[in-house]
């Protein structure tokens, strides 16, 4: 993931809009009813009931049929297809064209979509055995990769690379946390050096893709531009700066009891234009000539008339970071003093409409492990300007160099600046602005060059990096980025919580974790996380949704033509 933040400083992209690129945001299970807890299990490869696969429907309406191109636009060029590399809108059409071995929903970790491993088995807290099920086949291709079933070689060669090539986006969690993988017949084990409890959800992030072994030897910049998987779907074409088209893969396992057991995909082609500006994606919309389209706002999206709208909560936010090895942040008093000064309910107001909630050192995204925010502001964080004065007073008066990436509007955070310096100029805080260019900015950023910064965090779908940057080493455990404060019982409780493997008592180390860093006056102070609003044609039904990005394998939507 620290690669992520290197190849972002060339691409310069929005990795919501690239994430919207297939149809799927994060979704708020808050918003939801969602039962049951597992998917995709036994030897048939179908799509349960729905009680059973525990995610929801938009415009639901039935019986499917299959047909029809689903058109989007995204302002993003789409990169490489490399699918352990590439971060920019083609990383988003991954889910589509290869597979995982299972994925966990980050708004819901209880459901756990199974995807090329058809059972995991884990006899210890070290050891995860997959079998793997039969009849995962490659789509067609004209890369020369056979249309064969993927198997555990497949399994044990790209998950080599992603640990041993640190060019690859999921680097640090392979390298760190896989011990080993061996392959018998049709079971892969993989072992860890020590017990890691989001070990489930790394290994089913889409940037870990099961890729056919052949598609990994010679020139791999051929996938530039090329691709062959087994998932729902293959790429047919691709222009940068124009179009992708996406076909539907006619040896996709995967089958839908409920109706009469068609294969999926229901949609025969998806594609996807690149269009730069906003207004003209909103005319496309508006004219139908594109099925679905990310907008601003909420507002937006409810001005749009018939449309189907998916809220779902983003899973990134901006914080104002603070280096405690810098003066005057090695002084707790300090800290405080800008924890107090800031309101986030402007945030919440000004910058999103009211479409966005304030967070936590864990953000609200990921629900229960986020502290409720009735305690936040009460104990943790609460907005008190006269108690941030006194501190200032008391301190000697506090002037800092903040630096932050300049003309960028990623989240939105042109519009943050000006309220974050009005509200430390309320407390007394004189804040020297360092606009930098943002290549700039992240170098510096990563190497922790700076005195305070009003920062971009990419989404985070656990807890684990939110609470990695409060540790001594940082978010990436490399001391890049940002270094905690040094604290022993910090320390103590991060690592607590990342080794406990039971889902209920893993949510309680979170909480505390989170208690005993605000004992300390923590030195990242996540701002708010805003929702997402995509808006549906119609026409589209059965879209999935209540699980987050595990929502890109499911294949449920069908068009009404």
């Amino acid at each position: 993931m620290t690669t992520f933040w290197a190849q972002y400083a060339r691409a310069r992209i929005s990795r919501r809009r690239a994430l919207a690129a297939t149809g799927v945001a994060a979704a708020a299970a808050a918003a939801l009813p969602l039962v049951g807890c597992s998917g995709g299990g036994g030897n048939g490869g179908t799509v349960r009931e729905r009680s059973e696969l525990g995610y929801d429907l938009l415009n639901p309406a039935g019986p499917p049929r299959q047909g029809g191109t689903l058109v989007s636009a995204n302002a993003a060029n789409f990169g490489t297809f490399d699918p352990h590399i590439g971060i920019q809108v083609a990383s988003a059409l991954f889910p589509r064209i290869y597979n995982v071995l299972i994925n966990q929903s980050a708004t819901r970790p209880e459901f756990m979509y199974f995807d090329l491993a058809q059972s995991l088995e884990q006899p210890d807290e070290t050891t995860y055995i997959f079998k793997l099920r039969p009849g995962v086949k490659v789509a067609p291709n004209d890369l020369g990769v056979p249309e064969r079933d993927l198997d555990g070689e497949d399994v044990r060669a790209s998950l080599e690379r992603v640990k041993t090539d640190k060019a690859t986006n999921n680097y640090s969690f392979a390298s760190n946390h896989i011990e080993s993988v061996q392959v018998e017949g049709d079971t892969v084990t993989i072992t860890t050096p020590a017990p890691y409890a989001w070990f489930q959800n790394r290994i089913g992030l889409f940037i870990s893709a099961i890729t056919p072994r052949e598609l990994m030897a010679g020139d791999l910049k051929r996938l530039t531009n090329k691709a062959a998987g087994a998932g729902a779907y293959s790429l047919d074409s691709v222009t940068e700066g124009e179009a992708a088209r996406l076909k539907r893969n006619p040896n996709y396992y995967r089958r839908d009891v409920t109706n009469n057991n068609a294969q999926l995909p229901y949609i025969d082609a998806l594609e996807i234009r690149v269009i730069f500006d906003k207004a003209t994606q909103r005319t496309a919309f508006q004219s139908g000539q594109i099925h679905y389209y990310m907008t601003g706002s909420g507002d937006e999206a409810r001005s749009l008339g018939d449309a189907t709208i998916q809220r779902d909560p983003y899973f990134a936010y901006i914080s104002f970071t603070m280096n405690p090895r810098e003066k005057p942040f090695d002084d707790p008093r300090v800290r405080r003093a800008f924890s107090r000064a800031i309101n986030r309910q402007p945030f919440v107001d000004l910058v999103y409409g009211g479409d966005a909630q304030a967070d936590g050192l864990v953000q609200w995204s990921l629900g229960s492990y986020a502290l409720p925010a009735e305690e936040l502001e009460a104990t943790y964080q609460p907005f008190n300007l006269d108690e941030a004065r006194a501190l200032v007073d008391q301190v000697g008066g506090i002037k800092v160099k903040m630096m932050y990436p300049a003309g960028t509007a990623i989240l939105e955070h042109n519009q943050h600046i000006p309220i974050f310096l009005k509200q430390m100029d309320d407390a007394g805080i004189d804040i020297e602005q360092d606009a930098q260019d943002f290549g700039a900015w992240i170098n510096n950023y990563r190497d922790v060059n700076y005195q305070c910064s009003l920062a971009l965090n990419q989404p985070y779908e656990t807890p684990e990096l939110p609470l990695n940057f409060h540790t001594e080493r940082g978010p990436f455990g490399d001391g890049t980025y940002i270094r905690g404060l040094g604290d022993p019982e910090i320390e103590e409780a991060v690592r607590k919580a990342s080794a406990e493997m039971q889902t209920d008592a893993r949510i309680a180390a979170v909480l505390e974790a989170q208690r005993v860093i605000y004992a300390k006056d923590p030195m990242m102070l996540p701002l708010v996380t805003p929702y997402n609003h995509l808006v549906w044609n119609r026409l589209v039904k059965n879209i999935p949704s209540g699980i987050g990005t595990s929502q890109y394998i499911v294949n449920s939507a069908w068009m009404d033509l």
